[in-house]
């Protein structure tokens, strides 16, 4: 069976690094430098029926939630490298048995997204397709030097992360918010060291920046801010409240490391800027490359007692 992360992998290997361009790819959003100290950010999702939404079922979408995240995903790439998005194109697969009153529907959802943010809608395709799709590219921009990418982590940083954790299937995945102004609030003041949107999990995202940035962590489980979604679905199961919350995937908050001498000052103006949204911390960065190591009540914790480690697309 296909592993999403290794086939990324062997398609980064293939292509030649001089076609790369000057920032190799491997975080959320594409680099391309323009003049005056500016670049352009590029990124691209796409969303499958039966795989990142359901039109029948009891957890079925609505057509407008459909469009919300087929624009929400990308804009949270452009958020965890603390871009401003300006304009998309949308691709959209549609099957014989959709009507043109839904296909209308899922664009009102993208339209509805695009005005919050102010930004284009500016073409794109349609064609016949097995199953419902859209597949969305968006271009945004950024200050060269403010950009966060996710190789920058270094040991001594304190790891933090917005918002609640887990349970996203219970409808949180269809209608979130993407953390663009808090993004871009944290690129511009205190820009963290790196930067990830939490959309495969956990425990899988931090596992992407402690890969690229060659160092380890070390987290605290009793901080893991659980949300009552996932509370929920645990029935009362503290320990499966937890495991939801670190590999569940499709939070889409954000996920990022700052210089502990930043802290107090983060912490401080958070709580005035983003009085509604939690910020936590949860760990630092260790020198131990690759490595999660757990906490609880300030003993080690040898090991998870489940497998899962987020989402996965195959």
């Amino acid at each position: 069976m296909i592993n999403e992360f290794q086939l990324i992998e062997r398609l980064k290997f293939l292509i030649p690094r001089s076609l790369q361009g000057r920032f190799p790819i491997g975080d959320d959003a594409a680099i391309l430098p323009t003049k005056g100290g500016k670049c352009f950010l590029f990124t691209t999702d796409v969303i499958v029926e039966g795989i990142d939404f359901r039109i029948r079922g009891k957890e079925r979408a609505s057509p407008e939630q459909i469009g919300h995240k087929a624009l929400a995903v990308n804009l949270s790439d452009i958020a965890a490298m603390g871009g401003k998005p300006l304009a998309f194109v949308a691709a959209i697969g549609i099957p014989k048995r959709f009507s043109q009153a839904w296909i209308e529907r899922v664009a009102r959802g993208m339209i509805s997204l695009a005005r919050q943010f102010k930004i284009c809608w500016v073409g794109g395709d349609i064609s016949r397709s097995d199953k419902f799709f859209v597949s969305i590219a968006l271009l945004g921009e950024g200050e060269t030097r403010e950009i966060v990418s996710r190789k920058g982590a270094k040991p001594g940083d304190l790891i933090y992360v917005t918002g609640k954790l887990g349970g996203s299937i219970q409808r949180k995945h269809l209608v979130f918010t993407p953390r663009i102004r808090e993004g871009r609030y944290l690129a511009g003041g205190i820009h963290p060291n790196a930067m990830i949107d939490l959309s495969d999990g956990f425990i899988q995202d931090l596992g992407h920046i402690l890969s690229s940035s060659h160092v380890g962590a070390r987290v605290t489980l009793d901080q893991i801010p659980i949300s009552e979604a996932a509370r929920d679905r645990a029935k009362g199961s503290e320990k499966k409240a937890l495991m939801f919350a670190l590999s569940d995937g499709e939070d889409f908050e954000l996920l990022f490391t700052v210089a502990r001498n930043k802290s107090e000052r983060l912490e401080k103006s958070w709580a005035r800027q983003f009085p509604a949204i939690p910020l936590t911390r949860v760990g630092e960065i260790t020198f131990r490359s690759g490595r999660i190591e757990w906490a609880r009540s300030g003993k080690s914790v040898s090991k998870l007692w489940f497998r899962k480690k987020g989402f996965a697309h195959f």
